[in-house]
């Protein structure tokens, strides 16, 4: 089931025959069956088949279509959760501090659906009904804001021409910490000792022996940003606009543990916590956790590189052999992810303990990443203009794609299109298999009538 927009354009570039035939043999050595001359059909022969009984009209399915049709919600993403997706929908129609943005919020729908195992749903949507939205001055550079304690969305009202498009975008982005933050009203672990998960309070109720051994659990800013922001390109907008290094080691993190445990990670109370487990498990001692940490969310908040940092690549690889054992020096997408983190003719990686063997796969100079993407660009009928470099990897819907903001000359219309190209690649035959397309120009249209409160 595809969670994309209802107006993305699809592109699936196969190669096949399609061939249909109907024969109707008789067994061999057997008559028909059907009377002789003389034979007397049988009354149970002629008689009419009994009508199948009319099922009976499902209210709550019908109501909850028909207000999924009101916000553009096609069908599939209500996931059949008919009962939930009416109370979601009271909580959305009944705030006026919504306003204008209902349509955009009613995409959040199919991210509850599939996580209601980590979200309580009665909760969040009490938080839902009282949700505001407010276009206000922000700091420089930061084009959206969720504000737990408020609960309130904060938008620049001037992204710049060139983000204007990815308003939707930020809107959703701020949306999934909006999910993120809201998902149980339960107090989280701030404390590990000896595998327990402690609260504040339980860790001030232990002895001061056992508060010393404890670990203190680092708020995990890649989960916290990355996920947000690799969600929004899941569910929404098909590609990374930010946080990209985060995202590229969230994808590296997903590829090893799978997409379950991922959601878990992210929409559990407990994600702090199960961050750290990933580390402890794999033989990291408490000071590694830390520095590992630290290393991780200099990714997102780059003012202050710990001394003891270490490469994104390095814990990746660690991970890596701790959950699937060896053989990542052949596995072709997860070396993508570690090429892409450290970027294009880059030299960041040589601080990896794994810098000789890096670099043999790096994008050493431009020239290699220009070839690359002809490659994956290749069946194309048009070429984007991809603007961040290179495409960050992103798990959608089980398979490994590779995905990019961009803009296009749409072949048919001649419009400049400004959106995201997914294109899903295999990288030991080195060619593209298909490409998605998602038109964010009409995202912009659809969601926000063209631009927000006009």
């Amino acid at each position: 089931m595809k969670k994309t927009l209802h107006f993305a354009k699809i592109y699936e570039i196969t190669a096949a025959v399609i061939m249909a035939a109907l024969v109707l043999l008789a067994p061999a050595g057997c008559s028909k069956n059907v009377p002789g001359p003389d034979a007397t059909a049988s009354p149970a022969a002629t008689e009419a088949p009994t009508p199948e009984p009319t099922p009976t009209p499902d209210p709550v399915r019908a109501e909850a279509l028909k207000r999924a049709e009101e916000h553009g919600l096609p069908e599939e993403d209500v996931r059949g959760e008919y009962g939930l997706f009416l109370a979601f929908a009271d909580a959305v129609d009944g705030n006026p501090s919504i306003g204008g943005y209902a349509d955009i919020v009613y995409c959040i729908f199919p991210v509850i659906a599939d996580n209601s195992a980590y979200i309580d749903t009665e909760h969040i949507l009490g938080r839902l009904a009282s949700l505001s939205f407010t276009e206000c001055e922000l700091p420089p550079g930061t084009a959206g804001q969720y504000r737990a304690d408020s609960n309130s969305i904060l938008i620049s009202p001037d992204l710049g021409e060139s983000d204007e498009t990815q308003r939707p975008s930020v809107i959703f982005h701020e949306l999934m910490h909006f999910i993120d933050f809201s998902a149980s009203g339960e107090e989280c672990a701030l404390y590990l000792l000896d595998g327990v998960r402690l609260t504040a309070d339980e860790f001030l109720a232990l002895p001061l022996d056992d508060q010393i051994r404890a670990v203190i659990l680092y708020g995990s800013d890649p989960v916290l940003e990355g996920c947000a922001e690799l969600y929004t390109a899941k569910y929404f907008a098909g590609a990374v606009r930010s946080y990209f290094d985060a995202c590229q080691f969230m994808t590296g993190l997903e590829y090893i543990i799978g997409t379950e445990r991922m959601n878990e990670l992210f929409f559990s109370m407990d994600s702090d916590a199960l961050f750290a487990e990933l580390f402890l498990d794999a033989g990291y001692s408490q000071d590694e956790y830390y520095a590992a940490a630290a290393s991780l969310n200099w990714l997102t908040s780059p003012a202050y590189r710990p001394a003891d940092y270490i490469r994104p690549e390095d814990i990746l690889i660690d991970l890596y052999e701790h959950e699937l054992g060896g053989g990542w020096q052949t596995d072709e997408p997860f070396l993508y992810v570690l090429k892409a983190i450290n970027g294009i003719a880059w030299s960041g990686y040589e601080e990896s303990k794994h810098a000789e063997f890096l670099a043999s796969i790096e994008f050493g100079t431009w020239e290699q990443y220009e070839e690359f993407e002809a490659k994956v660009y290749a069946d194309l009928p048009f070429k984007p203009d991809v603007r961040y470099l290179p495409p960050n990897a992103v798990i959608r819907d089980g398979r490994f794609t590779l995905c990019a903001i961009a803009a296009w000359t749409d072949p048919e219309t001649q419009r400049t299109v400004h959106g995201a190209v997914i294109a899903e690649y295999d990288f030991d035959a080195e060619k593209p298999l298909s490409y998605e397309m998602i038109d964010m120009d009409a995202a912009l249209e659809k969601y926000l009538g063209g631009r927000a409160n006009e």
